[in-house]
């Protein structure tokens, strides 16, 4: 079985191309994938209209009218802006945060503090576009709130069983969005959807299924 629309494969900032080739390759298997190039440029203002933008005129490119976005940490809060902005051209969403475990023994009250203020509020404080990104790319409740809100398409939020750092952060995101699901891997820990690339292509198939 595959899927009929061209899914849009978005990474987030830390995956190497090596994780992304391979959950690439395991997405072909069911569907035409895109992988648009959403890099941000670390010297200039960080904002998510670029990356969606160049998100969307990859879908135009590729001749399809609509498509389904696979975001990951960064490339989750790129699909949630083109979802929330442009739903039209957006058929579904699956998305996975990026959260790390830290405690507050290994960072400094500065980042601590920057840890529990919105991206945007960050950068309008000043602090660095690399600060900024990092904080994008953790898809964090404090981020992701004002666009999942506004997001009219089905959407799957995936997270491992044994991933500690994003079971919170995950079914935040689940309810935050008006039709969001939650879906738990089990036994899969920190990094798995790099290192279990087919069960992610297995949730897509099966939500995708599941929703016509």
């Amino acid at each position: 079985m595959s899927i009929d629309h061209t899914v849009v494969l978005l990474p987030g900032l830390q995956d190497t191309s090596a994780q992304t080739t391979a959950l690439r390759t395991a997405l072909a298997d069911v569907a035409r994938v895109l992988t648009p190039d959403i890099s941000v440029s670390t010297t200039s203002t960080v904002i998510l209209e670029g990356p969606a933008l160049t998100v969307l005129g990859s879908i135009s490119a590729a001749g399809a009218d609509r498509a389904l976005l696979v975001g990951h940490g960064f490339g989750s809060m790129v699909a949630l802006q083109v979802a929330a902005t442009h739903g039209e051209r957006v058929a579904a969403l699956m998305l996975s945060t990026n959260a790390r475990l830290e405690t507050i023994a290994l960072r400094s009250l500065y980042h601590g503090v920057l840890s529990l203020l919105p991206a945007t509020v960050v950068q309008q404080l000043g602090a660095r576009p690399p600060q900024v990104l990092d904080l994008f790319d953790q898809a964090r409740p404090a981020d992701f709130r004002s666009l999942a809100k506004r997001v009219p398409v089905p959407a799957l939020v995936i997270v491992g069983e044994q991933d500690v750092a994003n079971r919170g952060p995950s079914a935040v995101l689940a309810r935050s969005l008006p039709l969001g699901n939650l879906r738990v891997a089990p036994q899969a820990g920190p990094g798995w959807q790099a290192q279990q690339p087919e069960v992610v292509a297995k949730l897509l198939l099966d939500f995708v299924s599941d929703s016509e």
